[in-house]
């Protein structure tokens, strides 16, 4: 009888677009929904900056309602979503192969986008912390302080994701002695989402008007994109770095039947960010 072509990695693509595409553009959805709350003017919403003019004096609001509209308010929700998942996916053990690999790789972009965005902000004072800061110009000391805590979260979530997407390969894994079968399934599970992310971090730049007026640059999308390594490191920890356990995790294979409606699902939000959030919706 003949063997059934594997095609577990055009899933794991596929689920990759949807955590990806599920996460960077919703980051920007929270901020339009902080502008809203607080009563900013809408500019343009692109799938990588909201631009606002503010109403009120942020001088004159409390320090958290400072921070929240000035821009940590998304990574801040992203921070809260990525516990949320990790509990579930710890406690719900035993669930449909799609959706676990979905699952794992949509928590770590949570963790990427969110506890990511402390660490490049904390560390580097630009992006959406940047903008924070600046408001607490009447403080260095506040500043300062601020920068610590977020550099100090930022990296110990990152390195933590890095250990997490590890644990999580063995799910998948029959033989964790099996070098070649831990290579196999880190490559499709957390390097084909390395790929991706960056990737598209960069691609659905291209169309964005906040290019055009300065309020992003390339290196600072560069920068941005650091947020994504821990997925290239959980790929390196399972294949080479870290010990394996001793007892086999395993649950399931990776799914390796191609899963038409989620593939087309991800090309579909792949081209209305593309076409329609790239170049930005005016209001």
């Amino acid at each position: 009888m003949e063997k059934k072509k594997d095609l577990s990695l055009l899933n794991c693509i596929g689920t990759a677009l949807l955590a990806y595409l599920l996460t960077g553009p919703v980051h920007e959805l929270y901020h339009l929904i902080t502008d809203l709350i607080y009563g900013n003017k809408l500019i343009w919403f692109t799938s990588g900056a909201v631009l606002a003019e503010p109403f009120t004096d942020y001088n004159t609001l409390s320090p958290f309602d400072r921070i929240m509209v000035a821009g940590g308010s998304a990574s801040i929700v992203n921070a809260i979503i990525a516990i949320i998942l990790i509990i579930l996916l710890v406690k719900v053990r035993n669930m449909n192969a799609t959706l676990k690999v979905f699952l794992i790789q949509y928590t770590a972009a949570q963790i990427s986008q969110g506890m990511g965005y402390f660490m490049v902000g904390g560390f580097f004072g630009v992006g959406d912390w940047g903008n924070v800061f600046s408001y607490f110009e009447d403080s260095p000391e506040t500043i300062t302080v601020m920068r610590i805590i977020l550099s100090v979260i930022g990296a110990a979530s990152i390195v933590f994701e890095m250990f997490l997407l590890n644990y999580f390969s063995y799910d998948f894994i029959k033989d964790p002695a099996d070098r070649k079968e831990r290579t196999a399934v880190a490559a499709k599970l957390h390097l084909s989402m390395f790929i991706v992310s960056v990737a598209l971090n960069f691609i659905t730049s291209i169309p964005s008007p906040a290019l055009v007026d300065g309020y992003l640059t390339w290196g600072f999308i560069a920068l941005f994109a650091l947020m994504w390594i821990p997925f290239f490191w959980g790929f390196m920890f399972t294949s080479v770095m870290v010990k394996p356990p001793k007892q086999s995790r395993f649950r399931s294979s990776l799914p390796g039947k191609p899963n038409i409606v989620l593939l087309i699902i991800g090309v579909a939000l792949l081209v209305f960010d593309l076409v329609v959030l790239g170049p930005g919706i005016n209001f």
